[in-house]
């Protein structure tokens, strides 16, 4: 697994592939993936596109790698096996987070074998990169031996993840902008607000927040960091290339390539904030915050995720729970449960 771990940001830049369908971008991303993804057995991966009254993720497409075309339907025996209540039960639990299949087998409760049994493994490692309004996209890395992961391989799958999460996230938006083909200079494109010129890390037109002193500089940093984590360092030092490639810029902006109607490229900054029900009282970034440390995340990560500094999202988290009256980790797993499903925990 490790030497393969320089397939990184060839990952990543399938996330951000702005040049390929909609229905390309899945399976492109699996084969971006298969040096990193394969342990043997291939990998397949799902599309969801939010969950059914019962708390289903609700599935529009399946592929798998090559060699491997039968692990959906292994896949889809197993959890018809399991039943809806541990998938419901399991889903919940590893939305939005990095996991082993080793790491919640009382989750699945008796399922847990049947799952190795139908798919023929022994341990299956998943990134189920599903925003919160539960839609995303999940990988799944079966291996036919038992898996163990140190801090260091987690956080490094983890910050993978957020790729595909804020990725999928760009793309769904992008049904509503239209093709940018052609579009003038003088515009920016994709209903994007700003357009920073790599060659001299500049942003050269911004629109909106992006205007800002502050924002502009963060992303121009941002573009620096983008540009040099796909340079040599993603085979030299991979975990380092892509640590500097955050998700996001300042917790609104992602970054990617855009070629004008001349070829010339670009660094197209694009508002793809995480689609969060906002409790009363809470600003953006701390309802962001809240919610990502319910899931789970360190500082760190959330930091990764929104391009912002673990400090800031210290502060920010130890806010967010003044106000929502709660003081422990539980509490504020309970009170966002309640904000995300519009409905008061029991009494």
């Amino acid at each position: 697994m490790e030497r393969n771990l320089e397939a990184a940001i060839d990952v990543v830049e399938a996330a951000y592939d702005l040049e390929i369908g909609a229905a390309e971008w899945l399976p492109n991303l699996i084969a971006a993936g298969e040096p990193l993804f394969d342990m043997g057995m291939g990998c397949f991966g799902t599309i969801a596109a939010g969950r059914s009254v019962g708390g289903v993720p609700l599935l529009t497409q399946i592929e798998a790698s090559r060699g491997a075309e039968e692990l959906p339907t292994r896949i889809i025996e197993a959890t018809m096996e399991a039943g809806p209540e541990p998938v419901v039960k399991a889903s919940r639990a590893v939305q939005g987070k990095m996991h082993l299949l080793s790491d919640l087998p009382d989750l699945w409760g008796d399922s847990y074998e049947a799952i190795k049994r139908r798919v023929g493994c022994q341990d299956i490692l998943s990134m189920t990169a599903v925003d919160p309004d539960g839609h995303g996209v999940h990988i799944g890395i079966p291996s036919k031996s038992a898996l163990s992961l140190d801090r260091r391989q987690r956080e490094y799958w983890q910050m993978l993840h957020v790729h595909l999460a804020t990725g999928h996230r760009l793309r769904r938006g992008l049904g509503q902008e239209g093709d940018a083909t052609g579009v003038p200079l003088t515009d920016i494109p994709l209903a994007g607000e700003a357009l920073i010129d790599p060659t001299r890390f500049m942003v050269a037109h911004a629109t909106g927040e992006a205007q800002h002193r502050g924002a502009a500089n963060a992303m121009r940093e941002a573009a620096r960091m983008l540009d040099k984590a796909r340079g040599p360092l993603r085979r030299k030092d991979p975990n380092e290339a892509l640590r500097l490639w955050k998700g996001l810029v300042l917790g609104k902006w992602t970054l990617v390539d855009w070629f004008d109607s001349d070829g010339r490229r670009f660094v197209l900054a694009k508002q793809n904030a995480p689609r969060i029900k906002d409790p009363r009282g809470l600003t953006e970034r701390e309802a962001q915050v809240a919610t990502y440390a319910a899931l789970g995340e360190t500082s760190k990560i959330i930091g990764y995720r929104l391009g912002l500094s673990a400090s800031y999202v210290s502060r920010l988290l130890q806010t967010s729970m003044r106000k929502l009256g709660v003081k422990t980790q539980a509490q504020l797993v309970e009170k966002m449960r309640w904000v995300q499903s519009a409905r008061p925990p029991a009494a």
